[in-house]
């Protein structure tokens, strides 16, 4: 299996193949070989999951930023008028 195997699938694509095979493997008759041949898709299937999980953070961080420099990036409430007094 290459790394790149699985790369077209979505997140919840992949999630839903993981939980197969997990439901697989929680059998008491799995075969040796096939055990192997599984445990290695859910690898790639877990690298997949996680890159997209990355991918995502980063680009939802990335909306933010765009967002609080767009609002002048102060994130503190406005302190009103109680401290202009001072």
């Amino acid at each position: 299996m290459s790394g790149s195997e699985g790369a077209e699938l979505g997140y919840a694509e992949a999630l839903a193949e993981l939980e197969g095979i997990l439901a697989e493997l929680e059998r008491e008759s799995v075969d040796v070989d096939h055990l192997v041949e599984r445990v290695q898709r859910a690898a790639v299937l877990i690298r997949l999951c996680r890159g997209r999980i990355s991918t995502a953070r980063m680009e939802i961080e990335t909306v933010v930023a765009d967002l609080e420099r767009a609002s002048g990036g102060d994130d503190e409430p406005d302190p009103g008028p109680a401290t202009a007094r001072r």
